[in-house]
């Protein structure tokens, strides 16, 4: 899966979380909230990034895309 639908899916569970209507469906939708936030963090792992912050691409220049 691409990361930007990675994000979308954070972002969207980070939404529905904080417009939750009671504890029940707040728990439950910050808890696909943090499956998606470990699916993040495994993705950037297996890709040489770190996981907080923006990546900085350290490849040699004949490595970079463009």
């Amino acid at each position: 899966m691409p990361m930007n639908q990675f994000l979308f899916d954070h972002q969207l569970a980070a939404m529905k979380t904080d417009r939750s209507g009671s504890a029940a469906e707040r728990k439950e939708t910050f808890e696909v909230m943090g499956g998606h936030a470990k699916r993040i963090a495994e993705w950037r792992k297996t890709n040489g990034l770190p996981n907080l912050g923006w990546p900085r691409d350290v490849r040699p220049a004949n490595h970079k895309d463009g």
